[in-house]
Parts: C-alpha cells; sequence; structure tokens
C-alpha cells in the first residue's frame, strides 16, 4: 500500500486572500493524507479538522479560523523530519525544507551529520550512545537530501 508523504513544495496555490479557495485546498492536502495514514491519533485529529472544515461552510470568519488553527496544525502533523508546513514569502502555503535547523544540528552533531554527495558516510552508530539518526547529503550545487540511517531517502531539494 502507497502511503502519502509531504513533498518539499508549494501545495496551494490560492490566493492567500481568497479564504475559501485556501481552506478548499487544506482540506483537500488533509482528505489526501488520512486515507493512508496508520497513525490513530493523527488521524483522529485530522478527522477533527476536516469536521471543521465542513462546519464553516461558507463563513469566512471560520475559515480563517480553520486555515489558522485546526487545519494548520492537522498538516503541520505530517511534517516529515527537518521540513515545516507554512506561508512561504512568494504567498504559498507548502511543505519547506527546515535547513537551518539541519545545519544547527548537523554543527552541534545532534544526530545529524553533513556529507558531500558521493563522499562515504562515517559510521553511524558509536560506542558512546550518540548515534546519528539522519544524514544531510549536499552536492557540488547546493542540492540537499535528507537520508535516514538506514539509508532511505527522507526528502529532497533543490
Amino acid at each position: 500500500m502507497y502511503i502519502r508523504t509531504p513533498r518539499i513544495g508549494a501545495v496551494c496555490s490560492a490566493d492567500p486572500n481568497d479564504i475559501q479557495a485556501l481552506a478548499g485546498d487544506f482540506a483537500y492536502e488533509l482528505r489526501q493524507f488520512i486515507k493512508t495514514d496508520r497513525d490513530g491519533e493523527r488521524r483522529r485529529a485530522t478527522s477533527a479538522a476536516i469536521d471543521a472544515f465542513n462546519r464553516a461552510g461558507a463563513d469566512p470568519e471560520a475559515l480563517q479560523a480553520f486555515v489558522d488553527g485546526v487545519g494548520l496544525e492537522a498538516i503541520q502533523a505530517y511534517c516529515l523530519p527537518f521540513m515545516s508546513f507554512s506561508l512561504a514569502p512568494s504567498g504559498d502555503y507548502g511543505f519547506w525544507p527546515d535547513l537551518e535547523g539541519l545545519e544547527c544540528a548537523a554543527r552541534s552533531r545532534e544526530g545529524v551529520i553533513k556529507v558531500n554527495a558521493g563522499d562515504a558516510w562515517p559510521p553511524l552508530w558509536s560506542g558512546s550512545g550518540r548515534d546519528i539518526q539522519f544524514v544531510m547529503e549536499v552536492s557540488d550545487h547546493g542540492n540537499v537530501t535528507l537520508y535516514n540511517r538506514r539509508r532511505n531517502e527522507i526528502w529532497s531539494c533543490v
């Protein structure tokens, strides 16, 4: 079974001032995620958010409350590590990499190491108990790919 995960980039192309379209895009995303979600707590929160959208109808204030509250929180719950769901300066809502947080974690060696693309990875398990959970691989063009310790790609961005 295919399990939907967020991809880096915009998911809502609606004008942020068109609250009906924006709330509709949020609800659409939530409906797509809930179809394959296996996490019971997150499914309940997503279902409650979809119900709030349905109850809002065409009421602009209720739709804005949905977008700013339970809708946003429910979508953010689907973010992968070092990813956020937010409004970009371009005016699009989407899933964006948290490159600053990732760089900070790599510098402090808090479960993340940074390697150049193509270089060998250092050992991910240590005797000190400070195991590496993620590998941040950076290409010579600045593209970033985040991997888990089993070498599975989590997300990538150009």
